[in-house]
Protein backbone atom coordinates (compact mmCIF):
# COMPACT_ATOMS: atom_id res chain seq x y z
CA UNK A 1 0.00 0.00 0.00
CA UNK A 2 1.06 3.25 -0.56
CA UNK A 3 -0.17 6.56 0.21
CA UNK A 4 -2.87 7.31 -2.77
CA UNK A 5 -3.67 3.53 -1.44
CA UNK A 6 -4.17 4.90 1.66
CA UNK A 7 -6.09 7.53 0.59
CA UNK A 8 -8.28 5.99 -1.60
CA UNK A 9 -9.31 3.50 1.00
CA UNK A 10 -9.57 6.31 3.52
CA UNK A 11 -10.59 9.46 1.80
CA UNK A 12 -11.48 11.18 5.31
CA UNK A 13 -8.14 11.32 5.77
CA UNK A 14 -7.72 14.32 3.38
CA UNK A 15 -4.17 16.10 2.74
CA UNK A 16 -5.22 19.35 4.45
CA UNK A 17 -6.27 17.02 7.82
CA UNK A 18 -3.13 14.97 7.45
CA UNK A 19 -0.03 15.66 4.87
CA UNK A 20 1.43 12.96 2.58
CA UNK A 21 4.71 12.36 5.25
CA UNK A 22 2.73 11.09 8.36
CA UNK A 23 0.88 8.45 5.72
CA UNK A 24 4.40 7.62 4.94
CA UNK A 25 5.95 7.69 8.01
CA UNK A 26 2.72 5.28 9.46
CA UNK A 27 2.92 3.37 6.46
CA UNK A 28 6.47 2.76 6.79
CA UNK A 29 5.94 1.21 10.90
CA UNK A 30 3.29 -0.61 9.69
CA UNK A 31 5.37 -2.61 6.73
CA UNK A 32 7.72 -3.90 9.81
CA UNK A 33 5.10 -4.32 12.18
CA UNK A 34 3.26 -6.67 10.00
CA UNK A 35 5.08 -9.68 8.24
CA UNK A 36 3.22 -9.96 4.26
CA UNK A 37 3.82 -13.41 4.82
CA UNK A 38 1.52 -14.28 7.99
CA UNK A 39 -0.96 -11.57 7.08
CA UNK A 40 -1.06 -13.35 3.27
CA UNK A 41 -4.31 -11.31 1.42
CA UNK A 42 -5.50 -9.11 4.70
CA UNK A 43 -2.16 -6.99 4.56
CA UNK A 44 -3.31 -4.28 2.47
CA UNK A 45 -6.30 -4.07 4.86
CA UNK A 46 -4.21 -4.87 8.31
CA UNK A 47 -2.01 -2.01 7.53
CA UNK A 48 -4.82 0.84 6.19
CA UNK A 49 -6.61 0.53 9.72
CA UNK A 50 -3.06 0.27 11.18
CA UNK A 51 -2.44 3.63 9.45
CA UNK A 52 -5.67 5.65 9.87
CA UNK A 53 -5.60 3.99 13.91
CA UNK A 54 -2.37 5.97 14.78
CA UNK A 55 -3.57 9.05 12.85
CA UNK A 56 -6.78 9.52 14.49
CA UNK A 57 -4.68 9.54 17.55
CA UNK A 58 -1.82 12.06 16.14
CA UNK A 59 -5.25 13.83 15.28
CA UNK A 60 -6.91 13.68 18.80
CA UNK A 61 -3.55 14.79 20.23
CA UNK A 62 -3.50 18.17 18.04
CA UNK A 63 -6.62 19.06 19.92
CA UNK A 64 -5.27 19.71 22.67
CA UNK A 65 -4.93 22.94 24.08
CA UNK A 66 -3.67 22.14 28.00
CA UNK A 67 0.10 22.47 27.32
CA UNK A 68 0.58 18.64 27.58
CA UNK A 69 1.23 18.13 23.75
CA UNK A 70 -1.96 15.91 23.10
CA UNK A 71 -0.25 13.73 25.89
CA UNK A 72 -4.20 13.76 27.51
CA UNK A 73 -5.85 13.68 24.52
CA UNK A 74 -4.10 10.70 23.09
CA UNK A 75 -4.20 8.49 26.19
CA UNK A 76 -7.44 7.11 25.37
CA UNK A 77 -10.94 7.51 26.68
CA UNK A 78 -11.20 8.51 30.34
CA UNK A 79 -15.10 8.13 32.18
CA UNK A 80 -14.62 11.22 34.08
CA UNK A 81 -12.04 13.90 35.55
CA UNK A 82 -12.61 16.65 37.79
CA UNK A 83 -10.52 19.18 38.80
CA UNK A 84 -10.82 22.46 41.35
CA UNK A 85 -9.17 25.50 41.62
CA UNK A 86 -10.56 27.55 44.83
CA UNK A 87 -14.65 27.64 44.26
CA UNK A 88 -14.41 27.16 40.22
CA UNK A 89 -14.84 22.98 39.44
CA UNK A 90 -14.39 21.77 35.69
CA UNK A 91 -15.63 18.21 34.73
CA UNK A 92 -14.34 16.32 31.19
CA UNK A 93 -15.77 13.29 30.15
CA UNK A 94 -14.10 11.80 27.00
CA UNK A 95 -16.01 9.31 25.31
CA UNK A 96 -14.45 6.28 22.57
CA UNK A 97 -14.49 2.89 21.75
CA UNK A 98 -13.73 1.73 25.28
CA UNK A 99 -16.04 4.34 27.03
CA UNK A 100 -19.10 3.35 25.00
CA UNK A 101 -18.83 -0.62 25.74
CA UNK A 102 -16.72 -1.60 22.96
CA UNK A 103 -13.73 -2.36 24.48
CA UNK A 104 -11.93 -5.49 23.14
CA UNK A 105 -10.39 -8.37 25.33
CA UNK A 106 -6.36 -7.20 25.39
CA UNK A 107 -6.70 -5.12 22.69
CA UNK A 108 -4.62 -2.15 24.67
CA UNK A 109 -4.11 0.98 22.77
CA UNK A 110 -6.37 -0.43 19.75
CA UNK A 111 -9.65 -0.08 21.62
CA UNK A 112 -8.97 4.05 21.40
CA UNK A 113 -9.81 3.75 17.92
CA UNK A 114 -12.57 2.31 15.80
CA UNK A 115 -9.89 1.56 13.22
CA UNK A 116 -7.88 0.10 15.69
CA UNK A 117 -10.64 -1.93 17.06
CA UNK A 118 -10.85 -3.03 13.60
CA UNK A 119 -7.47 -3.76 12.90
CA UNK A 120 -6.99 -5.58 16.36
CA UNK A 121 -9.96 -8.17 15.09
CA UNK A 122 -7.99 -8.77 11.80
CA UNK A 123 -4.94 -9.28 14.44
CA UNK A 124 -6.76 -12.15 16.12
CA UNK A 125 -7.95 -13.67 12.17
CA UNK A 126 -3.99 -14.00 10.83
CA UNK A 127 -3.20 -15.11 14.30
CA UNK A 128 -0.28 -12.47 15.04
CA UNK A 129 -1.42 -11.26 18.21
CA UNK A 130 2.10 -12.03 19.51
CA UNK A 131 4.23 -10.51 16.73
CA UNK A 132 2.18 -7.03 17.17
CA UNK A 133 2.66 -4.12 20.08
Amino acid sequence: MDVDGFRADFPQFIPELVPDARIRFHLVVAGKLLPAARWGELLDEGVGLYVAHQLTLELEARKSTDGTGGINAAAGPVTGETKTVGSVSHSITRGGATAQGGALANAGQYNATVYGQQFWQLVQIVGAGGMVA
